[in-house]
């Protein structure tokens, strides 16, 4: 009996050893490797060696760099307006195309397309679109007369640019996810609802939404953890233009890293890029989880 009982607790180590061995060395050594290189100043691409400055990188960050301060600026400024769009666009479409009309199936097919491309052609995409003097979207308007709009040449609607792409791809996701909620929803409560006079709009307000609120937790956590990420439309749309306006901080812990070979600084900038992500996803949490 204990020399079955052993066998299956080995069985299942064997399963479960080649994730822990891929884990520990595709992220718990890199970031013990890149928190070390935090303390270092290392230009490799000079050549010279590594030299210990202990805080010094995280004191320039936070005291000396304008660029992290403007560039953490408009990350939570796109990380905000994006979450916040796509939740309400998400939960309005999922409530439309829960109902039964002629062809549903077919918009919810087409309205999930964008979010099956990769990030990086969905910027390539909208890059032709979006071009001041060539783009596809200002073509059209001189065919009707109208101005040409700088969707990426001024610092305002560049960052609304992005903002649009973004919301244009992820609004999918939020709108499968409701749709898949509503729809597992017992009927038993709308109707008792009915019956006791409450009218559409009460029985979204007062009983979808709360019964809603878990997943729109969870959807808010995985969307700002993912926008926080913003690269692909940074690096394929704008480059972080006009004048780094449109730079997101992992734009810029890119630049610092494998543009300028600050490796040491790059370091700094990704762990403290990883205290504001666990910092606002927390506090998101628990302001959300106040109101259940």
């Amino acid at each position: 009996m204990l020399r079955r009982r052993k066998n299956k607790w080995l069985i299942k180590w064997y399963f479960i050893l080649p994730t822990i061995i891929f884990f520990i060395f595709m992220v718990i050594f890199p970031m013990i490797w890149s928190l070390r290189l935090s303390f270092f100043s290392w230009h490799a691409a000079t050549g010279t060696a590594m030299r210990f400055v202990g805080l010094k990188n995280f004191y320039t960050i936070f005291v000396k760099d304008e660029r992290f301060w403007a560039d953490l600026f408009f990350t939570l400024l796109y990380v905000g307006s994006v979450v916040v769009i796509e939740l309400f666009l998400g939960l309005g479409l999922a409530s439309l195309l829960s109902r039964r009309f002629r062809f549903r199936n077919f918009f919810r097919i087409i309205y999930l397309l964008p979010m099956t491309a990769p990030p990086i052609t969905v910027a390539a995409l909208w890059r032709m679109f979006l071009q001041p003097d060539e783009g596809v979207i200002n073509k059209i308007l001189g065919l009707f007369g109208l101005p040409v709009i700088k969707w990426v040449t001024d610092p305002t609607l560049a960052r609304i640019s992005l903002i649009i792409v973004d919301v244009w791809q992820w609004t999918p996701f939020m709108f499968l996810a409701l749709l898949a909620a509503l729809q597992s929803m017992p009927q038993e409560i709308y109707e008792a609802a009915s019956v006791d006079g409450a009218s559409r709009w009460q029985i979204f307000l007062f009983v979808t939404i709360p019964l809603l609120f878990p997943i729109i937790i969870t959807l808010v956590l995985l969307r700002a953890i993912d926008a926080f990420k913003l690269f692909e439309l940074v690096y394929g749309i704008t480059g972080g233009g006009p004048a780094g306006k449109t730079e997101s901080l992992s734009y810029y812990i890119y630049l610092r890293g494998l543009s300028y070979f600050d490796i040491g600084y790059a370091s700094a900038l990704s762990w403290v890029f990883l205290i504001v992500v666990l910092g606002v996803s927390i506090s998101v949490l628990k302001s959300l989880r106040r109101k259940l």
